[in-house]
């Protein structure tokens, strides 16, 4: 059986549209934070500039798509369709006639859902990496600024060594 398969512009449409409670969200909140940002303090104050409104909207792009991801997503990002295995983006599902906008992966399940969903993990994770580098930043930043001379740069230079190092091979090296 031939996979059918939509054009590169009714991805981009389609995906652009799967979004719209992401989109309704963001103008709302934006909006309001535009209207109010005098009265919010620190978080108004980032409106002030083009980074920080750029920030904001990226932070509350994902949190949005976290939060929505049950109505974003076409498929269930677990569930496996023999038939689009391998699949190009833009690719039909011959029973539903609902399209893998990004393509099928090497088991057959959709990669679109996958990276919708996928936004629910990234919530976990990037607070607590941002937790821990803090809590390093600070047990290495106190000693070396508190005492200073040798013991700040023999942490300046701890530090600096780490992060030097190409992180591929660092993963690399823990991992084996």
């Amino acid at each position: 059986m031939q996979t059918e398969y939509i054009s590169a512009f009714d991805v981009v449409i389609g995906v652009l549209w799967r979004f719209w409670p992401v989109w309704v969200a963001l103008i709302l909140v934006m909006g309001a934070s535009f209207t109010y940002k005098k009265r919010l303090g620190l978080y108004g104050q980032l409106f002030d500039s083009g980074v920080g409104i750029a920030g904001v909207f990226i932070c509350l792009f994902w949190l949005f798509t976290a939060i929505f991801a049950s109505t974003i997503s076409p498929f269930d990002p677990l569930a496996q369709v023999s038939v689009m295995k391998d699949t190009l983006p833009g690719a039909v599902e011959p029973a539903s006639k609902l399209v893998y906008y990004f393509g099928g992966d090497k088991l057959a399940r959709d990669v679109f859902s996958r990276m919708v969903y996928g936004s629910q993990i990234v919530l976990i994770i990037a607070p607590a990496a941002t937790g821990f580098a803090l809590m390093v930043g600070i047990t290495l930043g106190l000693p070396a600024g508190y005492y200073g001379g040798k013991i700040d740069t023999l942490l300046s230079f701890l530090a600096n060594l780490v992060l030097a190092f190409p992180v591929i091979l660092l993963f690399y090296l823990l991992v084996t």
